[in-house]
């Protein structure tokens, strides 16, 4: 997904923002199948974006890694909305890996960057909700038919 993500998302450009195709799918696969393979995910793939897209060596995914962790957190309390929850924490998520990009950006750089507007940031959570509501059915469907059979625990 790294690879994915660092080869499609500078050629898609939706309403002057970017999607974090890395987002989309640690959201997904947080929400979907839970909290381990949710960083496992953010961890791997956001080290393979890392290395592949000019951000500060480890960026990505610490920030993959605080949003698999918000989303688990947050499937606790709100996890009975299985169709309405990815979503939202999409959009969450979102919000959170771009004001953490930023702080990141601010501590290791010696230049200032511009700060982008609050519209910027609501239009790219808004564009990668959208993403993970279009393959959150889909996403379903495979993991309904390809998904382990749960052992009885005792």
């Amino acid at each position: 997904m790294g690879i994915v993500h660092a080869a499609l998302a500078p050629v898609i450009i939706v309403a002057g923002v970017k999607p974090n195709l890395v987002l989309v799918a640690v959201v997904l696969v947080t929400s979907l199948i839970g909290f381990l393979p949710g960083i496992t995910w953010a961890f791997v793939a956001g080290l393979t974006a890392n290395l592949l897209v000019g951000e500060p060596l480890g960026a990505v995914p610490l920030v993959m890694l605080v949003v698999a962790a918000l989303v688990a957190g947050g499937s606790r309390v709100l996890g009975g909305l299985v169709w309405i929850y990815p979503v939202l924490a999409a959009f969450a998520g979102s919000i959170v890996a771009d004001l953490g990009s930023l702080a990141i950006s601010l501590m290791v750089t010696d230049a200032v960057p511009a700060t982008p507007p609050a519209e910027v940031l609501l239009t790219a959570a808004a564009l990668n909700a959208v993403i993970v509501a279009i393959l959150l059915y889909p996403a379903r469907s495979v993991l309904q038919r390809y998904a382990p059979e749960e052992s009885p625990a005792w």
